[in-house]
This record gives structure tokens, sequence and C-alpha cells, in this order.
């Protein structure tokens, strides 16, 4: 059996409620300094936080500072192939591809071992990714903050995949600053573009570089993780 996101979400607000919260006392997506909590419970005694699926230690040892309980939901078992441990050497990455499809076509593949790099081939890709090293750093730099993280978040929330500033403003719960800082660090790194009615877009390059670097990079992040506890 798999477990969600929203299933996380539904035994944090159940584990909260038999803690003595209220349903008014439980807020999801909440927003505290820097971070976004998954649920919080919040009442006059006490202040529960709980983040589920991946649980960043440094961020939970620095909420345990304001919570008086900090509590990680992991994701238990994941929606992937099942990895068959008879095939597992020692090293757990050999052979271990990752592949861009269309169709039918494989357009490349990436070995995630170096076992199973030729070391001239290694070093033609390295030439490479120095000849684009300032683009890769403006696209990770645009997506290093919890922020612009959640701002392109609920973008795709958006059928139209479009916002105006007011939209961030007001769904997010962020100032006039943070929106523009975000903004304009998004659009920097190729995400985001502006219309001519000032609203925000995703373009279709920002929106396949953005599940890449989210979406897919969580699920192929959740698989190496299960291969190491094999």
């Amino acid at each position: 059996m798999s477990i969600s996101h929203v299933d996380l979400i539904k035994k944090a607000k159940e584990i909260l409620k038999k803690k003595g919260f209220r349903e008014d006392e439980i807020h999801e997506e909440f927003g505290f300094k820097n971070y976004r909590i998954d649920v919080v419970g919040w009442s006059n005694n006490k202040k529960i936080a709980v983040d589920c699926g991946y649980c960043d230690p440094s961020k939970c040892e620095e909420l345990k500072k304001f919570f008086d309980e900090v509590i990680c939901l992991p994701l238990t078992s994941f929606d992937v192939k099942p990895v068959k441990t008879s095939k597992l050497s020692l090293k757990k990455l050999v052979g271990l591809k990752l592949s861009l499809v269309k169709d039918d076509d494989i357009l490349f593949e990436i070995p995630l071992s170096m076992e199973d790099w030729s070391g001239d081939n290694l070093q033609d890709e390295l030439a490479s990714f120095e000849q684009e090293i300032e683009r890769f750093s403006r696209l990770f730099d645009a997506l290093s903050h919890q922020t612009r993280l959640r701002i392109m978040k609920r973008l795709f929330e958006d059928e139209d995949l479009t916002l105006g500033f007011a939209d961030f403003m007001k769904d997010l719960s962020l100032n006039p600053k943070i929106v523009w800082e975000g903004t304009k660090k998004l659009r920097e790194g190729g995400l985001l573009v502006k219309s001519d009615d000032g609203k925000y877009q995703c373009s279709e390059v920002g929106q396949a570089e953005f599940l890449m670097l989210s979406l897919a990079l969580r699920r192929l992040l959740q698989v190496l993780k299960q291969l190491e506890q094999l």
C-alpha cells in the first residue's frame, strides 16, 4: 500500500485532534518565519508542528525553539516500482539510469553510478556542464528558498498557470516586498515571465524545469533512499 502526502496530512490532523486541538485550531500550509509547515495545531495552551513526507532535520531543530512539539511523519512506502534485492550488489546504484522518454523514443539516459560511466564520456559531460554553470546557478538559486517554491506551487495550482501580484500576497499571506523579490528571482531564473497585463505566467520550458526540479527530483530521492535502506 502506498501512502500519499494527502494521507499524511489527514493523519497529522488526527494526531492533533487526539492531542486536544479543535478543528479551528488546526491549520494547513502554515507559514512561520521562513518556513512552511504542513500542519500546525495552535492554541493558547500549546503549539505543535507536523511536517509530512521529507522532514529536514535542521528545520525541525529550528522549529523546536518555538513549538512545544515537532512531529515528523515520513512516507513509509513509496508509489514506485519495487526494487529486486536479488540484483543489488554492495554498489546499489550500478546499472541504475535516469531516462527521458517521449512516446517510445529514449531522448537520453544518464547513469547514476560512476561505475557505468566511461572516463571520456564523463569528462565530455563535465566540460559541457562547465559551459552552462551560470545558467544552472540562476535556475537553482531561483528555487533555493521556500517562499519561491511556494510561489511556483501556487502558480501550478491555477488552471491557466497565471496569477497576479495581489494573488500571491493574498493566497500565501506574503507582504509586497517578499512577493516582488521572489517573482524577480524566478524571472531571472527563467521560470516566470510577465505578461502585458502585469500577471505572472510560467513558460512551457519553465513548467518542465520546475516539474523536473521539484516533483521528479522528489521521486528520484525517494527511490534512492529506498535503495539505501535495502
